[in-house]
């Protein structure tokens, strides 16, 4: 007997990119996007976050993720010097997504520290 297994499809969000200088791209759609993803039972969901310097790339990753009995935006953080591969500066497991006056947040993270899904911190 054959088991068939239920793929469902990943949301892909709209990137935003900010820089180089004032360079903007991608508004907060994707943001938007994830939150609606966390908020929908946990509906599979990708959303990246980058920041492009002169020969820099900063990266944030989120993805929706199942947690125990609920759900959480796994995120990785990335640098890269280019042409170098990205190095890995942090992975965080976040059980809360949420809007502020600020913006679009994940919050209650391991390790500690919360995230903007809409602006990047210095």
């Amino acid at each position: 007997m054959l088991a068939l297994l239920a793929v469902t499809a990943v949301t892909q969000c709209q990137a935003r990119t900010v820089g180089p200088g004032s360079l903007r791209r991608g508004g907060t759609a994707g943001a938007s996007c994830m939150l609606a993803a966390f908020d929908d039972h946990c509906r599979p969901a990708a959303y990246t976050l980058s920041s492009f310097g002169v020969d820099t790339i900063r990266t944030f990753s989120f993805r929706t993720t199942a947690h125990g009995n609920g759900c959480a935006v796994s995120i990785t953080e990335t640098f890269r010097v280019v042409p170098q591969q990205p190095r890995v500066l942090s992975r965080r497991v976040c059980a809360r997504v949420h809007k502020t006056d600020a913006g679009i947040v994940a919050d209650r993270c391991t390790p500690a520290g919360a995230v903007s899904l809409t602006r990047m911190s210095p």
